[in-house]
């Protein structure tokens, strides 16, 4: 599984009601996205639950790198980068992304950024993550829960997605969004 995003930064002043229009109009064109695993339609207004900026920033969770590739040749890409201009995307290994029935219900995503220090133990970071996984399943509200690495720039990259609004962050870099929407792909 491979965990992709990008993040678009928008002005303060920016109308993000306009976000929330094309998350409805364009959402439902992920829907059975073949290669797809998950996509969190985010964003956030300043201000709001934490968030310190506007900005648009959906995450992906892919099955495989084919999706990944087709996607971001194609025509939605496309689009999107019209009307915000093309953004750096991130990719990482994911050691794992999972998610409950109800994960369209989401409606609060956290996504945080942890650095790898060098001469970090991976296979005991993953079995921590593993750990982490199963302490976000224990809290209330919490439907898509998602750890990857990027062995580009070394860090750790986690999700969360949730019915309920994220508690204040705690260490590292912590990015507070709505959820607009929850897209699955297609059946493997």
């Amino acid at each position: 599984m491979i965990a992709m995003r990008y993040r678009i930064a928008l002005p303060a002043d920016y109308p993000m009601e306009i976000i929330e229009r094309r998350i409805v109009e364009r959402g439902h064109l992920t829907d059975g996205l073949p290669g797809l695993g998950l996509k969190a339609y985010l964003y956030s207004r300043a201000g709001e639950h934490g968030a310190v900026a506007n900005a648009y920033a959906p995450f992906y969770l892919w099955r495989r790198s084919e999706g990944l590739r087709d996607f971001l040749s194609g025509p939605g890409f496309a689009a999107l980068c019209a009307s915000f201009g093309r953004p750096a995307v991130e990719s990482a290994a994911a050691w794992f992304g999972e998610w409950r029935d109800q994960v369209a219900e989401a409606r609060y995503a956290t996504v945080e950024t942890l650095p790898i220090t060098a001469g970090t133990d991976m296979d005991a970071l993953r079995r921590e993550q593993r750990n982490w996984l199963a302490g976000q399943w224990d809290r209330d509200g919490a439907l898509a829960v998602a750890a990857a690495f990027d062995p580009a720039n070394w860090t750790l990259r986690r999700l969360v997605l949730s019915r309920l609004p994220p508690d204040p962050p705690g260490r590292g870099a912590v990015e507070c969004y709505r959820v607009g929407r929850v897209s699955i792909g297609a059946p493997v």
